[in-house]
């Protein structure tokens, strides 16, 4: 395995393990921001105007990130039964094509994301007054860690194995 490969293949696992922990404190974040809400709203009296808004963002973000390490990981749910009928050549070139046809839809979506968060620049969000363009950024970027992932998986040709090896550890 050369050089270029075998740091690409670490930078890939960082961004994963760092993904992973990013989804743990947006979930700890969701957790707190809705206990405080409801406590604030219904204890106290005096309910938070930002909470639910932020909350419903960090969802957003949580679980397009979730998407991405889902893609990484296998766990997208899939219909398989074609691609289950064929082995050897066949089988080898339908997975590709699917790769291929997945790393463009991908591509669109991340690119289209990303035109819709320029047009929503000047929005701000009611409660908090934050530009909109943050919580539809989170679109575009899972799609982008996605499509990485896809392009990994399609120029790697031992990439499953490799992971396989991974799990095994």
């Amino acid at each position: 395995m050369n050089h270029f490969r075998k740091g690409l293949l670490k930078v890939e696992r960082s961004v994963h393990f760092l993904m992973k922990w990013v989804l743990f404190l947006i979930l700890g974040g969701m957790t707190l921001i809705v206990f405080m809400g409801v406590f604030f709203r219904y204890i106290l009296k005096a309910p938070l105007p930002w909470s639910e808004e932020l909350a419903r963002y960090l969802m957003i973000w949580g679980a397009s990130l979730g998407a991405f390490v889902a893609f990484r990981e296998g766990s997208h749910v899939g219909v398989t039964f074609i691609m289950d009928r064929f082995r050897g050549k066949i089988g080898i070139f339908l997975k590709r094509v699917s790769q291929l046809l997945l790393t463009i839809f991908v591509a669109i979506v991340a690119k289209e994301g990303f035109g819709l968060v320029l047009k929503l620049k000047g929005q701000t969000s009611p409660a908090m007054e934050i530009p909109m363009g943050l919580a539809y950024l989170a679109i575009p970027v899972g799609f982008l860690l996605i499509l990485l992932e896809a392009l990994m998986m399609i120029s790697i040709k031992d990439y499953h194995r490799i992971q396989e090896g991974e799990k095994n550890l």
